[in-house]
């Protein structure tokens, strides 16, 4: 019998598994891994991690992605507005691009003081993760 993401969560995460972790595990089943990476911007290697919870990266930075393309959750952006909040993160792994000017804005207020920015982000805020 084949274990589903939500077995393996349950194996991994136990009862400390946020929302978002099982709305990510719930996707998987749904769909598969590889597609649900694909909706939240990232590759299937990093959910299997997630799910694993061996993840080195920011647990913060997927949450965000999670929650804003697969629990349509919204963040005000200081150059967009409303924007989704998997958008948001997005925005701020892109790299600088000159030619295009709301990139160029986007890019610096990400690292302005946004409060959604991971560039702006006390070091002590990285000790919970």
């Amino acid at each position: 019998m084949k274990r589903t993401a939500r077995d393996k969560i349950a194996l991994t995460w136990g009862d400390d598994a946020p929302d978002w972790v099982r709305v990510l595990a719930d996707e998987c089943d749904r769909s598969s891994q590889t597609k649900a990476a694909g909706r939240i911007g990232y590759s299937g290697p990093v959910i299997n991690t997630v799910l694993a919870r061996t993840y080195k990266g920011s647990y913060q930075a997927i949450e965000q992605a999670v929650k804003g393309a697969l629990m349509n959750a919204k963040v005000w952006c200081p150059v967009a507005g409303e924007l989704a909040a998997h958008q948001c993160s997005e925005y701020q792994r892109a790299p600088f691009t000159p030619t295009n000017p709301i990139r160029v804005r986007m890019f610096r207020a990400c690292r302005a003081g946004c409060p959604h920015s991971r560039h702006t982000r006390r070091e002590s805020d990285d000790a919970d993760q």
